[in-house]
């Protein structure tokens, strides 16, 4: 054979040469058992910047968009609202501190099962669990998503009245008899009652002057507990000192078996003001950690930002200059009221990672 020989029979020839060699036989199975004809499979070329390990489904992104058809007189485009567990999606919280609300998914956190979700009123962001979320649609999130009197109680009473109303037509006629003739003998055994309270509050009436005094002695007493109370949670609630992007320290033995025993956390959201949610270094959220369990970190260097969170200027952020370990104080620069330079205590501060006015 000649270079030409090799060069006039085509490449795919060899190769049928090469399979009819071992055996192979066109529409017949190959193996001693396997008697299966299968199909050789397809290559199908990757559309071009379409990367290793993508998906395919998501091709149809890439083709360019089909030419809308013109609108009619009077109609009006039809935008596909986004559904599901992606930004965008309209939801309303069912369980939480945020309850009852609605607002817009912002970002996805899947690795702790948690959404970021805009409310609608204020447009604060919260993280919250997405089993405490449910979609709803744009009808129903226009018309109430703005509407503080559905959160109110006299709206809550008022469904549960209709709620009861529509309960009971649905009950059956006789049921509906047996009420109209009980509640006919209840009318009847009341208007004896009131006859009888009529005579009995005449007789009471010259004792009530006799007891008014101390009934108002009474009264001035418990309104003097209620101011106690009051006074009592409002100091609880000045000593709190919770705040979001704060670096605290963990020390408490008993949460997950002290897994997490003088680690470092970040707070990320404050849910009442002795409760809070943090984040791990390895970024797994903690739940319903309490102020006890925490206590409050002093940065190792200075020039790095603290959040005072006890005192006259409780909230402020500010510059550590110079640390006593002596005397447990340190010396900061706050960022607002033209740069006042104070002396704190250790337990007046605490490490702070979120934004200044600097940035």
């Amino acid at each position: 054979s000649t270079d030409a020989d090799y060069e006039s029979v085509p490449v795919g020839a060899y190769g049928l040469a090469m399979l009819r060699g071992m055996g192979w036989k066109e529409e017949e199975g190959i193996g001693r058992t396997f008697k299966q004809n299968v199909k050789p499979l397809e290559h199908q070329l990757r559309p071009k910047g379409l990367g290793l390990g993508a998906d395919r489904s998501l091709i149809r992104d890439l083709e360019e968009p089909r030419p809308q058809r013109a609108l009619k007189p009077g109609e009006e485009r039809r935008v596909e609202e986004p559904t599901g567990l992606v930004s965008g999606s309209l939801v309303q919280i069912v369980n939480g501190p945020h309850q009852g609300l609605y607002g817009k998914i912002e970002g996805l956190d899947p690795d702790n099962a948690r959404v970021l979700v805009k409310l609608a009123l204020g447009g604060k962001v919260v993280t919250v669990s997405q089993y405490n979320i449910q979609f709803t649609n744009k009808k129903e999130y226009e018309r109430y998503s703005k509407d503080l009197s559905r959160l109110s109680t006299a709206h809550r009473d008022s469904q549960q009245r209709e709620e009861e109303q529509a309960a009971a037509h649905t009950q059956p006629l006789e049921q509906q008899d047996k009420e109209a003739e009980s509640s006919s003998g209840q009318e009847r055994r009341r208007e004896g009652a009131h006859k009888d309270r009529d005579r009995g509050q005449r007789q009471k009436h010259h004792r009530k002057r006799k007891h008014q005094a101390q009934s108002d002695k009474e009264s001035q007493k418990s309104k003097e507990r209620k101011s106690l109370n009051g006074s009592s949670e409002a100091a609880l609630r000045e000593s709190c000192w919770l705040r979001r992007d704060l670096y605290v320290r963990f020390i408490d033995k008993q949460y997950k078996n002290g897994k997490y025993y003088n680690s470092k956390v970040t707070i990320e959201d404050v849910l009442s003001y002795d409760s809070c949610v943090c984040r791990t270094e390895e970024g797994r959220l903690l739940e319903g950690i309490r102020q006890s369990m925490l206590e409050t970190v002093i940065p190792k260097r200075d020039s790095e930002h603290v959040l005072v969170v006890l005192g006259r200027h409780k909230g402020q952020v500010g510059r550590v200059l110079r640390r006593d370990k002596d005397h447990c104080q340190a010396v900061i620069q706050l960022q607002r009221g033209d740069e006042q330079v104070l002396q704190i205590d250790y337990d007046s501060i605490c490490q702070y990672v979120g934004g200044t006015d600097n940035d």
